[in-house]
């Protein structure tokens, strides 16, 4: 299959790649949200987003996750930034992963992932002969709440990563987090997302809601899924845990 350019796309340094690239493939930065490639010379060339045309996934990624079927053949979590093209129906998905990258664009997000949770549903109702034919207009809506979005701490002006007191029903314990968010313009308020960088008990059974508290300040929350790192995803939405820096927020 050639490598055609997505009809959509605002993201740079999309870059396509086959098994002989995913070969010298030197996997994702977390600190850049960024893939690096060597080329056959050895030289190094860092892509914001690949996109496996051939359907072929990197070594790595999280177990569990890659059992499953990836999401409407694009999406495997574990491998952020990463999006396949597999199957007949590659012009959908050409399009939908142009989508995806508008969000990106649209949210300023440097980082994207299919949920865990996302990925099982898709996963047990596919293989219980219940998914049917895919509506690619209607899942288009859904993206920001079927994928993990975050932005990269470099370039974030409201980003917090520090301490914070993480409540589980009466249960508080101490972790690291890295938390950042946005005033979304359609409904005003503002989306706060990120990491629990720690284990914490209590959190076998997931996605579960939890207080997350900063000094004086506390957000009510959701922790949704644990990450292949080891830690959490949690997200909020109103007037988040961190200070803002001349940001209004609507709380509903």
């Amino acid at each position: 299959m050639e490598a055609q350019p997505l009809p959509v796309s605002d993201i740079d340094d999309v870059a396509f790649v086959d098994a002989e690239k995913i070969a010298r493939l030197d996997g994702f930065d977390e600190s850049t949200h960024t893939w690096t490639l060597r080329s056959p010379s050895g030289e190094q060339h860092r892509a914001r987003v690949l996109i496996a045309t051939d359907g072929v996934m990197p070594a790595g990624g999280r177990p569990d996750a890659l059992s499953l079927d990836p999401y409407l053949g694009v999406a495997v979590h574990g491998l952020p930034n990463y999006f396949l093209i597999t199957g007949s129906d590659v012009a959908a998905q050409k399009s939908y992963i142009a989508k995806c990258l508008q969000v990106m664009a649209e949210t300023g997000a440097t980082r994207i992932e299919v949920r865990y949770s996302t990925q099982r549903y898709f996963t047990e109702r596919r293989r219980s002969g219940k998914s049917g034919q895919t509506n690619w207009r209607r899942v288009a809506k859904y993206i920001r709440s079927s994928f993990d979005l975050s932005s990269h701490i470099a370039v974030e002006d409201d980003v917090y990563d520090g301490r914070a007191t993480v409540h589980i029903g009466d249960d508080g314990r101490d972790a690291r987090v890295r938390l950042t968010g946005h005033l979304d313009p359609l409904d005003g308020q503002y989306h706060w997302q990120g990491m629990i960088l720690e284990q914490l008990p209590g959190t076998e059974k997931l996605p579960q809601p939890t207080t997350v508290t900063i000094g004086n300040r506390s957000a009510a929350a959701r922790i949704t899924e644990q990450t292949a790192q080891g830690g959490y995803s949690v997200v909020g939405v109103g007037a988040p845990p961190f200070a803002l820096d001349a940001v209004e927020t609507a709380v509903r």
